[in-house]
Parts: C-alpha cells; sequence; structure tokens
C-alpha cells in the first residue's frame, strides 16, 4: 500500500480544532471524575461523625484512611494495565463497578477493620479510574489545549468532592454517617451503565492496538468528519520502532529515565501535601475551633476554590509549561501554614483552607495534566497509573502520620509537616520545566 493511502490519525487529532466528538468525550470523563469524587470524598467528610459514632480518637482513622489508600495505589496500577491491553472504554468501566459496590456495602460496617476493608476495596475503583480518564483525555484533546482540556476535566473531580459535603452536613444528622456512601454508591452504579452506552474508545489506542479495527473507522470518521477515507485508507499511529509493541520498559526509554523518577517523585510529594490535607481537611478545622455543618461547608467551599484554581492554571500550564506548578506548590505551602496560626477568626480560616485545598489541588491537578504528555499511547495507562499510585502510597504514609500528629502535636506544626512535601513538588516542577519540555513534545505526537 502506498503511504498516500495512510493516515497518522495522531497527527489529524493534535492539529484540528475541538469538534463534537471531543467534546462528548470531555463531558462523559468530567462525569466520571464527578462521581469518583464524590465516592473519594465520601469517608473524608463522613469521618468526624464516624469518629463519634464508634467513640474514637482521630487517629482510628487513619487505619481507614490508609487501606482506602493502598487500594488506590493498586487499583492505579491493575487498571492502567488493563486500559493499555483491553481499552480505556473497559478499564474506566470496569474500574467504576469496582467501587460502587463496596461503597454500597459500607454502610453494614460495624468496626474499623470492616471500614477499611470496604474503603481498601473501593479504592480499587477510585484508584483505576483515573489513569483511564487521563489517557482518554490526552488521546482525545487537541494539543494547543492538551492540558486545559485534561485539568477542566478534573474540575469535576472538585465538584464531586463539593458536592458530597452538603450532602454530610444536611443528611447525616438526620439518617446518620452511612448516607454519603449510599449516595456514592448509587450513582456510580448509575454511571457504569451510561459509559457502556455512550463512552468511545480511545481512537489512538485503537490505532496503535487494532489499526484494522471496524470501530476504529467509525470513530474516526465521527472525530474527523472532513478527513475523506476510502476503503483502502489504513489508519495508524505512527511511532518510533522501539513503540510498537507493549512494553513496561518504555517508560524508562530515552530520556523518560530521568523524566519518570522524577514524575514519581513529585506525584509521591504531592500527595503527602493534598490527599493528607483534604482527607483530614473537616476534623483539622473542627480542631481549630469551627462547628461541624461549618466545617463540612467550608470543604464544599474548598473543593469549589479548587475547581476555579484549576481551570486558571491549566491555560497558563499551557502557555508556560511545569513553572506554573512549581508557584501553585509554593502558594499551596504558604496557605497551609497560615491555616495553622493560632486564634484566626473564621473568616481567615475559611479563607485560608479554601486557598490551600485549592492551590493544592491545583498542582495536584496540574501533575495530571502533564504526566500522560511523556508517554507513548502504548504504555500511557501504565505511565499514568504508576505516578498516581505512587502517589496514593504516600497518602498511607501522609495520612497516618497525619492521624498521630492530630492526637499529639500543637495544630501548627501538623499544618506545617502536611505543607513541606510541596516544597520538592515544586523542585520537581522546576527541573521537568527546564529538562523535561523535549521529551514532552515528542511524546504529544504519539
Amino acid at each position: 500500500m502506498d503511504r498516500t493511502d495512510e493516515i497518522d490519525v495522531g497527527e489529524v487529532l493534535r492539529d484540528r480544532p475541538l469538534g463534537r466528538f471531543q467534546i462528548a468525550t470531555f463531558a462523559l470523563c468530567v462525569l466520571m471524575l464527578f462521581v469518583d469524587g464524590l465516592d473519594y470524598s465520601a469517608a473524608n467528610v463522613a469521618a468526624p461523625a464516624i469518629l463519634r459514632a464508634f467513640k474514637a480518637e482521630p487517629g482510628a482513622m487513619s487505619w481507614v484512611f490508609g487501606w482506602g489508600y493502598f487500594g488506590f495505589f493498586i487499583g492505579s496500577l491493575v487498571f492502567g494495565y488493563i486500559g493499555d491491553k483491553l481499552g480505556r472504554k473497559t478499564g474506566a468501566i470496569a474500574a467504576v463497578l469496582t467501587y460502587s459496590v463496596p461503597s454500597l456495602l459500607t454502610v453494614f460496617a460495624t468496626t474499623f477493620d470492616q471500614l477499611a476493608a470496604f474503603r481498601c476495596l473501593a479504592g480499587l475503583g477510585i484508584g483505576g479510574v483515573i489513569p483511564n480518564t487521563v489517557a482518554l483525555l490526552t488521546e482525545a484533546a487537541p494539543k494547543a489545549v492538551r492540558v486545559t482540556f485534561i485539568m477542566a476535566a478534573f474540575v469535576g473531580y472538585s465538584a464531586g468532592n463539593a458536592a458530597i459535603a452538603p450532602v454530610a452536613a444536611l443528611f447525616i444528622p438526620k439518617f446518620g454517617w452511612p448516607v454519603v456512601f449510599i449516595v456514592a454508591g448509587t450513582a456510580g452504579l448509575a454511571l457504569a451503565v451510561m459509559l457502556g452506552l455512550f463512552l468511545s474508545e480511545s481512537i489512538l489506542f485503537l490505532a496503535a492496538v487494532r489499526p484494522d479495527s471496524g470501530r476504529l473507522r467509525m470513530l474516526f470518521a465521527r472525530a474527523a468528519p472532513e478527513v475523506s477515507i476510502s476503503k483502502e485508507t489504513r489508519l495508524l499511529a505512527r511511532r518510533s520502532a522501539k513503540e510498537t509493541r507493549f512494553s513496561l520498559a518504555l517508560l524508562f526509554e530515552g530520556d523518560r529515565r530521568f523524566i519518570t523518577p522524577l514524575l514519581w517523585l513529585a506525584f509521591f510529594a504531592e500527595a503527602l501535601t493534598y490527599i493528607t490535607l483534604s482527607t483530614w481537611l473537616t476534623v483539622i478545622l473542627e480542631r481549630a475551633g469551627l462547628a461541624p455543618a461549618e466545617a463540612a461547608f467550608t470543604y464544599s467551599y474548598a473543593s469549589l476554590g479548587a475547581a476555579v484554581a484549576i481551570l486558571i492554571i491549566a491555560r497558563l500550564l499551557d502557555r508556560f509549561g511545569p513553572l506554573v506548578g512549581a508557584g501553585s506548590a509554593l502558594a499551596a505551602v504558604a496557605a497551609i501554614v497560615a491555616l495553622g496560626s493560632p486564634g484566626l477568626p473564621v473568616p481567615l480560616l475559611t479563607a485560608f483552607a479554601v486557598a490551600g485545598i485549592a492551590f493544592g489541588s491545583a498542582t495536584h491537578n496540574s501533575l495530571l495534566g502533564i504526566v500522560g504528555g511523556y508517554y507513548p499511547t502504548i504504555v500511557r495507562g501504565n505511565g499514568v497509573g504508576s505516578a498516581s499510585g505512587l502517589g496514593r502510597i504516600s497518602a498511607i504514609v501522609g495520612l497516618v502520620s497525619a492521624g498521630y500528629l492530630l492526637s499529639n502535636f500543637p495544630l501548627q506544626v501538623v499544618l506545617f509537616s502536611i505543607a513541606a512535601p510541596d516544597l520538592a513538588v515544586a523542585a520537581v516542577c522546576l527541573a521537568l520545566a527546564y529538562y523535561g519540555r523535549a521529551s514532552y513534545q515528542v511524546a504529544e505526537t504519539g
């Protein structure tokens, strides 16, 4: 076949403007992340009520949170692998079902061990949604707005975090702590059905692993209707000779032998700050003097502030690259340390909490926005999954440490300890800005 009868789908999708196909993928990914955020934050906003119901100290929730994040870690790796082998759609739907059922079963827990077991099982799916969603978004977005496309979708995650907080504030006093898990689990089951009906597989994935698929031709025609293809036209994803077969060694090929460890370090350190803070925020705010309802609503305000910060940082990242992530990380450090200042009035407590979560979330999503661009299609799910999985493992360290610190040290010490790892994130973002840009540009074509 003559090369004129071949079309590089990656090049076409990269350079074309947003169309209905890309917008539909974006909308479904936003919905996926919204429900993922509901389930992720269910335990966070229910934590004070659970501690009161079980008459336990804050350190007892560390066990539950820790096992949940262990599940996130395993799920990030397993479902990242599934996404690279069987498809992003398959990986995403399987992940949603995996967290929905254990979330519903959580209502039957009567001990912290049972809570920990259910959160670990739910964590498998919660962690598994991220690598498949990031891969779908990375492979659907035009180059000019790729980071914005990905990070804007994660506004859905922040909205999910925000939405579960009023559920906790309004309904836990009447129905008890299990109500938030019922809401999150039911939403997940409905989402799985919707994804099965409407979510399209990644075109780049199909071109890389199933180039002769009739499904590929149909989806490409929908995504780029202006491109004429005949029965003889071959659709493909052009790659280097070393990237034609799946291999985990590709995570360390060329400059990625430096880039991958840097990304792992950034995700590990960032989770020590952002995930620890977001998980313990309601407990921290109650310790600082807010009433339970005030703490829950502040969590919701902070999540909405995160949505705004994500959108602003996303556009800056598309223009200036990882350097923006360094600024966001430093702003998070300043806000979290300020939150620990003694004697703060309620408005300032609320403002610093919102700023800490907003910039922490923007930093977190900055990393998710850029990580997929460093890897070729054939291992993108594994690249994203391994990096985000390292973050989940570090979250266990952060959550357990914070639980111990909250039980034994002043709040100022706790918050300074939570903020410090973001300094390492800022350093990694600076390194990526100056030494990793070329690798990111090369990966964008695949």
